[in-house]
């Protein structure tokens, strides 16, 4: 099984060309239903085959159509294009349907496709920006707040109060944590001496 969301970007289209697709195979009689498992969608590995393969089709032919139906009854109703059905002009890209073809006057033969749903497309660049400029934000604040930090760990020049008296305490107590353990090892062999003759006292 694989997440529905990823389709688009496992055959780089975007998430209109990916439902027209998904519509394409419906009309020749595939079951192309996600599965619901929670807030997400699935298809099957049988599923995923049948893209697969449409899209072998469409990169070898450069068009949806003549791609083999699940039923020959199917197969023989699509001899016609539906006029109401959404295509794929190969040339730009664009999602229309046929009946939604402008034709420009002042050029005899020349078609216009316009395209009935860029919102995806455009909501996807819009997203990928916004993700690119958030990106480049958190590194512009991480190293700020690095280079702030190795600053302060120099200087010390606090404006805080209280910061500047805790860093001082706390350095002392690691320097007298150091001092004991720089003692001569005579010492601390009596001390230790000391404490385990008081051991068994304590415990009669």
């Amino acid at each position: 099984m694989q997440k529905a969301a990823s389709l688009p970007d496992r055959y780089r289209i975007g998430k209109t060309q990916f439902y027209e697709r998904r519509q394409h195979l419906i009309r020749l009689g595939y079951d192309m239903e996600a599965d619901k498992l929670g807030r997400n969608s699935y298809y099957s590995d049988e599923q995923i085959q049948i893209f697969d393969d449409l899209n072998t089709h469409y990169q070898k032919w450069g068009t949806l159509e003549g791609f083999p139906s699940a039923t020959p009854e199917i197969a023989d109703n699509q001899t016609e294009p539906d006029k109401n059905s959404p295509v794929t002009n190969t040339e730009t890209g664009l999602v229309q349907r046929e009946s939604e073809k402008v034709i420009n006057n002042s050029v005899d033969t020349e078609e216009i496709f316009v395209d009935t749903n860029p919102l995806e497309d455009i909501q996807e660049d819009n997203f990928r920006r916004v993700d690119e400029a958030a990106q480049f934000a958190a590194a512009q604040n991480i190293v700020a707040f690095n280079y702030l930090t190795v600053n302060y760990m120099k200087q010390r020049n606090f404006s805080v109060p209280g910061l500047r008296s805790q860093v001082e305490k706390s350095s002392r107590v690691v320097e007298e944590s150091l001092d004991s353990l720089k003692q001569s090892p005579e010492v601390i062999a009596k001390k230790l001496i000391q404490r385990t003759k008081k051991e068994p006292e304590q415990m009669t």
